[in-house]
C-alpha cells in the first residue's frame, strides 16, 4: 500500500512541474507574441513614413527618372540583391511600389485614394 501512495505521489509531484513548465513556456511564447507583433507594427509605421518622406520629394519625377534612381539605389546594393520591376502603372523596388500616372510619380506604397491624406 505505501508503494502504491509512493508512486501516486511521485506521479501528482511530475504533473504539477510538467502543468508549471507548460504555464511557463505558454507565458513566455505569449509575451515574445507581444514584443514580436509590436515591432512589425513600429517597422510598419517606419516603413510608411520613410515612404511619405520619399514620395514628397520625387512626386512629380518622371518615371525614367524614377527609374534611374532606383537602378543606381539598387546597384549601390549589390548584396541585398533587390528587384526592380516595372509594370503597367507601377515599379516595384523590392517590395516598395512606386504608382506612376501620366509617366510621373504619384505616390510611393500602396496606391491613395484620392482626397485621403497622410498621417
Amino acid at each position: 500500500m505505501k508503494k502504491i501512495i509512493y508512486v501516486l505521489v511521485t506521479f501528482l509531484i511530475l504533473a504539477i512541474l510538467a502543468c508549471a513548465e507548460l504555464a511557463y513556456l505558454w507565458i513566455d511564447r505569449s509575451i515574445t507574441l507581444s514584443y514580436t507583433s509590436q515591432e512589425v507594427e513600429t517597422s510598419y509605421d517606419s516603413m510608411r513614413h520613410l515612404e511619405y518622406l520619399l514620395q514628397d520629394e520625387w512626386r512629380g519625377m518622371p518615371e525614367a527618372q524614377v527609374l534611374q534612381k532606383l537602378q543606381n539605389a539598387a546597384a549601390r546594393m549589390p548584396n541585398a540583391e533587390i528587384v526592380i520591376k516595372k509594370e503597367e502603372g507601377a515599379i516595384w523596388f523590392d517590395q516598395v511600389r512606386f504608382n506612376i500616372v501620366h509617366g510621373q510619380l504619384n505616390s510611393v506604397g500602396r496606391p491613395v485614394a484620392k482626397n485621403s491624406e497622410h498621417p
